[in-house]
């Protein structure tokens, strides 16, 4: 199955070389300063074949110069260069000299940075880069090119290996970055109205130790700006292995009606976004990089495939190319993860189940008390029940698994208990322990339920769904992952799923007639969704 190349949107780091001492900073500033340029240049010049106009300015630093920098200044200067190229391509860099015992121009107290700590008493050069639409690493070959150019501009030579070398890999750092792909319209709304990133946030609220948020900006145009913040603890939930904090984004032009349909800012990008604010303020060394990238990149395509959004960008009408994002297939498959929200969904059933099926009548009050009220005081659910606050404890112990009390306030441990119980409750046919029952039918558990049975145990081990109609009967097997018919194929077998689902369903206690009538459906390798019946799948059947 052929997948998007994803492009970069910001990147935002900090590059250091000890390698020329102060050269590249010293050699600007001497042609910088004075006339002609006055501190301040502006011209257009081609670098591989495309058009580049360059900005050259300065800003005053925080550092006193020495006696041998011979200025006559408080200050030293930096160097902001700017180059803008084809599209919305940019890359910024700023030029800010290192030596050892700095001084701050005002104070002349020593300027605390970690240059000496890591360097030792040296000279050399800070940049700062960031650049928008392009690879950092594209921004690192750049520089050098940016640099000959001001220098012929100026009619002046400078050492051609300036910036040739590589950054120090350790101490070069990297605070942001920023990837996206851009998906047609129709096609983001699935994704923001009811999609992966309510069911995300659904199934981390009752999980402990992370810190998730969902912000939802509808108001000028659906997918305006809807954002899901994960840290990092939230994220090793959704993937084994995964360490940075991130933000996973869809963005929409305020007013996409404003430009032609036939534009690509008429449809959203989907974004991730890794910085340091969301990873306790640690940046990562420029040597790690690579690893940053993948983890964007396995969560965009990732999030799409949870949400049955075609993955191949060949055909498929999902992906839509701009200046910079071609909608090409990659040449490097990231890793797909099996959804693990199915998982969760079952485990929040069978807890409900468990708990409901066999509660008294006071637990059932409070039960609905607290799923139509929120967050309530004890005492407050006891005045309205008309039993005193002992009682209320009890059946709260009764409700454990269900239920949090701290400090006198009780309410649901995940909102998913709270929905499901209060729209019984608001239900015309409302029956809480007839609920019970239901769950337990279309579970298909047997009547001793204290643990898992087989099918259960099937569904949750392959991020598997059973699909049911509105009499409860079941409807349909979904498997959210990409199995093949074929023997010499190196995805999983669909048949020997079909053969697993099969014999998980007797042994839990069911009729497996009727269920080898019901269509299965699957990932096929190309990207498309395949529907069989389980019965004629399996080949022993």
């Amino acid at each position: 199955m052929s997948q998007p190349e994803t492009t970069p949107h910001e990147s935002h780091g900090r590059w250091k070389w000890d390698t020329w001492g102060r050269g590249p900073y010293d050699a600007l500033s001497s042609v910088m300063l004075g006339p002609p340029f006055e501190g301040h240049l502006e011209f257009t010049t081609d670098i591989d074949g495309e058009p580049w106009k360059i900005t050259v300015t300065y800003s005053k630093s925080g550092f006193a110069p020495r006696l041998s920098d011979g200025i006559n200044a408080s200050r030293l200067y930096e160097w902001d260069i700017t180059g803008r190229g084809p599209g919305e391509s940019k890359a910024y860099y700023n030029i800010s000299p290192r030596h050892p015992d700095l001084r701050h121009w005002e104070t002349g107290e020593p300027v605390n940075l970690p240059w000496e700590s890591q360097f030792g008493q040296v000279e050399g050069v800070d940049v700062e880069y960031e650049p928008s639409n392009i690879e950092p690493e594209r921004a690192l070959e750049l520089l050098p090119e940016f640099y000959a150019a001001i220098f012929e501009k100026a009619d002046e030579h400078v050492y051609p290996e300036y910036f040739r070398k590589p950054p120090h890999p350790e101490y070069s750092r990297e605070w942001a970055h920023e990837r996206y792909l851009r998906i047609r319209r129709e096609w983001a709304e699935k994704l923001a109205s009811s999609g992966v990133l309510q069911k995300v946030i659904h199934h981390l609220t009752d999980m402990e130790g992370v810190i998730a948020e969902l912000k939802i900006n509808n108001k000028e145009v659906v997918n305006h700006q809807n954002r899901l913040v994960l840290d990092p603890a939230s994220v090793g939930e959704l993937f084994p292995g995964h360490t940075y904090g991130r933000k996973f984004e869809i963005y929409q032009l305020a007013d996409p009606d404003a430009v032609s349909k036939d534009h690509p800012s008429y449809h959203p990008k989907v974004e991730v976004l890794v910085n340091q604010k969301m990873n306790d303020s640690e940046a990562w060394a420029w040597a790690d990089r690579q690893e940053v990238v993948e983890e964007i990149e396995e969560t965009l395509l990732n999030f799409l495939n949870w949400d049955d959004i075609p993955l191949a960008p060949d055909g498929s009408g999902v992906y839509v190319p701009d200046d910079h994002f071609e909608a090409v297939p990659r040449d490097d498959p990231v890793e797909i993860y099996p959804d693990p929200t199915p998982r969760l969904e079952a485990n929040s059933d069978h807890i409900l189940m468990t708990t409901l099926r066999d509660i008294g009548e006071t637990p059932r009050d409070v039960a609905e008390k607290v799923a139509t009220d929120g967050g309530v005081s004890v005492e407050a659910v006891a005045e309205q029940l008309g039993k005193h606050p002992s009682t209320i404890y009890r059946a709260i112990q009764e409700l454990g698994e269900l239920l949090d009390l701290e400090n006198g306030q009780v309410s649901y441990r995940a909102r998913k208990y709270r929905e499901e119980i209060r729209a019984l409750v608001e239900s015309a046919e409302y029956g809480i322990e007839s609920y019970a029952d239901r769950i337990q039918h279309l579970m298909g558990l047997a009547d001793h339920i204290e643990e898992c049975s087989p099918f259960q145990q099937w569904l949750a081990e392959h991020g598997a769904e059973l699909e049911f109609d509105q009499e409860g009967e079941p409807k349909r097997l979904r498997i959210d992952t990409i199995l093949s018919t074929l023997k010499a194929s190196s995805f999983e077998s669909a048949q020997a799923l079909a053969s697993e689902a099969i014999d998980k369903w007797r042994h839990s206690g069911n009729d497996p007639v009727r269920f080898s009538k019901l269509p299965m459906l699957w990932k096929s390798p190309e990207g498309n969704t395949k529907s069989r019946p389980v019965g004629r799948l399996a080949p022993d059947w």
